[in-house]
């Protein structure tokens, strides 16, 4: 079967094209057709960890089946704007980098939210699992709403995934506003939307009991 391949951004001018036509056995599915691209395009392959996968226009798993003629887009992680960015990682947070990339000369305040794992009796971590394409998508629009909200300039929003422990950072939440009760409220209303719609779950990751616990 033959699929149409589209590159956006950066993977088009890696690939030195936005359009590639991949020939694959019946069958095969999302993840077989990386394998060949990547293949082809080895600077690709790292960034494959980050990659947004749509096919016929609806975000899909690496597991997804094609079908001969389809059309699959392959995308950079969704920016959330033209300073702000949105993204779900597993490495440390880089705070800095979250508060600097909503600065502009216009902003009169920048408000940084920073989500903490807290200890509770016999939790040492959390883990945190996260339906990839779907949750950028609903916080690249909660950093839209934010702007149509209260009028900020710009809005990142990082979160962590898999394990984080007790004191570290799991969510960080920055935005830029001409004025501070904007960029106050803003923040705010972000986490609140944050926990409401994207599809993040925790689970406690706890200490194991002393061995006389075990034992009785």
């Amino acid at each position: 079967m033959h699929v149409t391949v589209r590159l956006f951004a950066s993977y088009r001018d890696i690939a030195g094209s936005g359009d590639l036509k991949v020939h694959l056995p019946d069958g095969a599915t999302l993840r077989d057709l990386l394998e060949a691209v990547t293949a082809e395009h080895p600077r690709l392959r790292g960034l494959r960890d980050t990659m947004l996968l749509a096919v016929n226009h609806e975000f899909a798993e690496p597991s997804a089946r094609l079908r001969d003629g389809d059309e699959v887009a392959l995308m950079p992680p969704v920016s959330g704007g033209a300073g702000g960015f949105i993204e779900v990682q597993r490495a440390a947070i880089d705070v800095e980098a979250v508060v600097d990339s909503v600065r502009r000369e216009d902003a009169g305040a920048v408000v940084l939210f920073l989500g903490t794992v807290r200890a509770d009796p016999g939790v040492r971590a959390l883990d945190y699992e996260v339906y990839r394409p779907m949750a950028l998508r609903k916080m690249a629009e909660i950093a839209e709403g934010a702007r149509k909200r209260f009028g900020v300039l710009e809005m990142s929003i990082v979160h962590r995934l898999g394990r984080v422990r007790v004191g570290g950072d799991s969510v960080a939440i920055a935005c830029s506003a001409a004025h501070r009760r904007a960029a106050f409220e803003a923040c705010a209303w972000a986490m609140d939307e944050v926990k409401k719609v994207v599809p993040i779950w925790k689970s406690e990751g706890r200490a194991r009991p002393p061995a006389d616990i075990l034992n009785r």
